[in-house]
């Protein structure tokens, strides 16, 4: 009985499978069979560390240098972690050095963000940390993407942290197969670097779990969280939209009828994984008994993938595409409700922006999801790919005000 169990649960840790291995996929041969990697010998030193220092037996005696490597410039929950990160730091008075390779940014801060580092620094594309910063200085290098990992565990003396958001080859999304964009080679290159001794932390108990079942990696839980500062409850925003989707002239009202219910979305439409065909699906299916007026935080227009089925829905579709970081907290008050479709995530922190702005939330049972949304108690939580379970959550989500609280 007890090994049945454990194989239910060891199914569903993985979005897509059993496991992520298979024949070439980038591990060491038999790696599972030996006795001590020196990945492990990083792990039990860095989990030695961290548990020293929350008993107190290991105490901070000056400020330290910081480098952050940022992947990119795009606006994700990952990102807006990374960069609310370099804020505390600095506000603690560390000094954090902002690194980001690119032969065209001008900064490693992006550019929809006014968090400032103590030190910005941009390395081109054949330049590495050490050649724009004196790598001697820096303490510590947190890593953003794995991508980095064997880069900086070569290049600079300093101990390296990755710390684990979630991505497609996490999950084992079926994406990782492909050829083109380089997909399966870096799928292997994911596979190669967790058996390297890098110190891991893991940003939910779900990254924890793949991380240990999959590569035997002990990961330190560094969990996100949201500034309920800017994200709290407050009157639907009258921002104007860019675009209104399916919408004859004569009914794009900026804000919803009396009687209507108001729906809010947030996402990028061109990523598979946060499920918005089901979304639109659901919307439409709530539509035909319930009254919607929906609006969608998106990072770029709907894709020519998607256009189909919004055509057909029939709803009305308000959007706001790519609107200022400092804007995004108005946009989320005031809605009945907030629609997560997402098939995986690691956090999903549009939740939990929703939940502090007061809005009830439907989203899809999704591993990171688990992790702060609970049934029936802060949020209401349906299977991931399907609509149905979603759509029946949805009417009594939107009406009942008394969720919100």
């Amino acid at each position: 009985m007890l090994k049945a169990q454990q194989a239910c649960e060891r199914h569903g840790v993985l979005p897509y499978g059993d496991t992520l291995h298979g024949s070439d996929c980038g591990c060491p041969e038999n790696w599972s069979s030996k006795s001590i990697r020196a990945a492990d010998l990083a792990d039990a030193s860095f989990h030695q560390a961290f548990c020293r220092f929350q008993q107190g037996s290991l105490t901070p005696c000056r400020h330290l240098t910081i480098a952050y490597m940022l992947p990119h410039h795009n606006v994700t929950g990952g990102m807006k972690c990374l960069v609310e990160h370099i804020k505390l730091l600095v506000s603690r008075g560390h000094k954090v050095i902002a690194a980001h390779r690119s032969d065209t940014a001008d900064t490693a801060m992006p550019p929809w963000t006014t968090v400032q580092a103590s030190v910005d620094v941009v390395c081109r594309l054949h330049q590495r940390l050490g050649d724009v910063y004196p790598s001697s200085e820096i303490d510590v290098v947190v890593v953003g993407i794995f991508h980095q990992v064997a880069e900086l565990l070569v290049g600079i003396a300093a101990p390296v942290l990755y710390w684990e958001q979630g991505h497609e080859w996490l999950f084992g999304d079926p994406v990782r197969f492909q050829v083109q964009h380089n997909y399966r080679k870096q799928d292997q290159l994911f596979h190669m670097v967790m058996h390297l001794p890098v110190a891991l932390a893991a940003v939910s108990g779900a990254v924890q779990s793949i991380l240990s079942q999959e590569f035997g990696r002990a990961s330190t839980l560094i969990p996100n969280c949201v500034d309920c500062d800017r994200f709290r409850p407050g009157l639907l925003s009258c921002h104007p939209y860019t675009a209104v989707l399916t919408a004859p002239v004569s009914q794009q009202g900026s804000q919803p009828k009396p009687g209507v219910r108001s729906v809010l979305l947030v996402g990028n439409p061109a990523l598979q994984l946060k499920g918005f065909d089901v979304a639109i699906a659901v919307l439409a299916a709530v539509n035909q008994v319930l009254p919607l007026h929906i609006t969608w935080v998106c990072q770029s227009q709907p894709t020519a993938a998607l256009l189909p089925a919004l055509l057909a829905s029939g709803l009305r579709i308000h959007l706001h595409v790519d609107p200022p970081q400092e804007v995004l907290p108005e946009l989320y008050c005031g809605h009945d409700a907030f629609l997560f479709s997402s098939r995986y995530e690691a956090w999903g922190m549009p939740v939990l922006e929703a939940m502090a702005a007061g809005l009830a939330v439907v989203a899809t049972a999704c591993l990171g999801v688990d992790t702060f949304a609970r049934h029936g108690m802060n949020a209401l939580l349906a299977p991931p790919q399907v609509h149905k379970p979603s759509a029946a959550c949805m009417p009594p989500c939107a009406c009942e005000k008394e969720k919100q609280r």
